[in-house]
């Protein structure tokens, strides 16, 4: 198992949600890597002093879901386009897009617009020609 894997179970192991076999490999790894053994005992004191704290309840400061909102409206929305990208990349996309990659996309999709009228006009014809 190596950091980055173990790296993303840690908080499982803690949590005693990994099987027999993982925990072997866990405790394997925490033999030989300080690096991991350090996160793995920062990531327990920081659950132990939570803990400790016991049930305190945080009082949201006056107006914080006001500020939430508007912060929200105050965003512009997202174009089609930008939207249709981002579900398509998994969200991948970081904000909005640039002024040349807006001249891309729009090109790729006019070509594919025009492609697919060019097949549609063309299979008609073929369809009138077999008639």
């Amino acid at each position: 198992m190596d950091c980055v894997r173990f790296r993303e179970v840690i908080q499982r192991y803690v949590d005693g949600e990994l099987g027999d076999a993982d925990v072997a490999l866990f405790q394997k790894h925490l033999s030989f890597c300080a690096a991991c053994a350090a996160e793995l005992d920062e990531i327990s004191a920081v659950r132990n002093a939570l803990a400790a704290c016991g049930d305190v309840e945080a009082a949201v400061p006056v107006g914080f879901a006001d500020r939430v909102c508007a912060a929200a409206a105050s965003q512009p929305e997202p174009s089609v386009l930008e939207r249709a990208l981002s579900s398509a990349t998994g969200g991948m996309l970081p904000g909005r897009l640039s002024r040349r990659a807006r001249r891309y996309v729009y090109g790729a999709l006019v070509i594919v617009a025009v492609a697919v009228g060019w097949g549609r006009a063309h299979e008609r014809k073929q369809r009138e020609v077999k008639v």
